[in-house]
């Protein structure tokens, strides 16, 4: 009895091969090498929305509790416009890059992390600047606090974009793991001994 001939081998791609192969390939370095212009405008809008809400009715609240609702969204939004700037950025220039076969060396949490503490580090200043002085007569407890609320915020917004991620990066994601799932090459292991 005969068996089926065995079915194509997966496309293994060689160490310099980064041109988009097939037409899902190439349709995500299309996508992911162009800016998200509507996330970047959108996380734009919502930090000049949250300026304006903070300056105009948060601030100037009788309840100490929802005056600090405006530092926080304020930061929130600062660092969501910092990361997702970040992210929406091309990620393909025509070229589809894939790990070597000993894996891939690049990590991205570095970029993260500076973006975080950037946002972070700046998020009270641009809040201060956008909304003026805080009047004297407020405690030491809630000026502190609105320090700390924007400064969380901040960091918090700078990684929100990792898990709402704009277009470019979920096709540049995408090609990565369409790269990945193509190494039919199996586990590499190596030793060496030295007299």
């Amino acid at each position: 009895m005969d068996s089926l001939p065995p079915k194509d081998p997966p496309y293994v791609y060689a160490a310099n091969d980064q041109r988009p192969r097939g037409q899902r390939e190439e349709e995500l370095c299309a996508t992911a090498s162009t800016t998200d212009w509507l996330y970047m405008g959108a996380s734009a809008a919502l930090f000049v929305g949250s300026v304006y809400a903070d300056a105009a009715w948060l601030k100037f609240n009788e309840e100490p509790g929802v005056r600090m609702i405006g530092p926080a969204s304020v930061g929130l939004t600062w660092g969501f416009t910092l990361g997702g700037g970040y992210l929406a950025q091309p990620k393909c220039y025509g070229l589809v890059r894939s790990a070597p076969p000993e894996g891939d060396v690049r990590t991205k949490w570095p970029v993260a992390v500076a973006l975080g503490m950037l946002a972070a580090a700046s998020a009270p200043m641009i809040e201060f600047f956008f909304t003026g002085p805080i009047p004297p007569e407020w405690a030491v407890r809630e000026r502190f606090f609105r320090i700390v609320a924007s400064s969380a915020g901040g960091l918090t917004g700078a990684l929100l974009p990792y898990l709402l991620p704009p277009k470019t990066w979920r096709a540049a994601k995408e090609l990565e793991s369409i790269r990945a799932g193509a190494d039919t090459s199996g586990v590499f292991f190596s030793y060496s001994l030295r007299f």
